[in-house]
């Protein structure tokens, strides 16, 4: 049994570990297309992102949700094992989820989100049957404002995410108490609810409780049909 927990635990940190900076690096590339597209209307000669359709934010933003419910899904999991008896689900799970530096995270999402917003430029110029002449058509035109409004988006997410994280490491006990305190009010609903449940499904009439304390549990014997005498 402990082995069997320790695989979980660790595939649980491996995913987090996975979603965690993919979701931060979606919305920043997504941002950052949406971004680039407004700023080169106004600072460009010719704006590369008009030319074609924007088909590709929405994949980027399915892709951006299913990353940010699968990272959600693996804190929830981790937060109903501690509740379980399995102490210290959560906390492992909030660290190895983002590296310790903030520094190396919004590193790493600004390495996936370039190749990101370059995917989705491309996608839109194949989708639109126009040819990349350039390699500054991936970034709208000018690889230094493509470059430099994608990474500051990632820094910003990227720093958004670690702090949010650490605000749940250091409230992580007190997250937990409250899901304990949660479940314990569904279980004793539920439990309740099937009680009222097989009480009313048995077949024998059931005492109230006042004739009950008054008979003192016993109940009466049966009225004679008693008809009255002729004059």
């Amino acid at each position: 049994m402990p082995e069997i927990r320790r695989r979980r635990t660790t595939a649980s940190e491996a995913a987090l570990r996975f979603a965690m900076p993919l979701a931060a690096a979606f919305l920043a590339a997504l941002a950052a297309h949406i971004s680039i597209d407004i700023v080169g209307d106004f600072v460009l000669a010719h704006d590369t992102y008009d030319d074609s359709a924007h088909g590709s934010r929405w994949f980027a933003s399915i892709a951006l949700a299913a990353s940010a419910f699968g990272a959600l899904a693996v804190l929830v999991r981790s937060v109903l094992a501690e509740t379980r008896g399995c102490r210290g689900a959560l906390r492992c799970a909030l660290r190895a989820a983002v590296p310790a530096s903030a520094a190396r995270f919004a590193v790493s999402v600004a390495a996936i989100a370039l190749p990101l917003l370059l995917a989705m430029a491309w996608l839109d110029d194949v989708c639109a049957g126009i040819g990349v002449d350039d390699f500054a058509d991936l970034f709208g035109g000018s690889v230094p404002l493509g470059g430099g409004i994608t990474i500051a988006f990632a820094v910003a997410a990227a720093g958004g995410l670690h702090r949010f994280v650490a605000f749940l490491s250091r409230n992580h006990r007190s997250i937990v108490r409250a899901v304990e305190a949660f479940v314990r009010v569904a279980r004793n609903a539920a439990c309740a609810q099937q009680f009222a449940i097989a009480g009313a499904r048995q077949d024998r009439p059931r005492v109230p409780a006042a004739l009950a304390r008054c008979s003192g549990g016993n109940r009466a014997p049966p009225r004679r049909n008693e008809q009255p005498a002729l004059a």
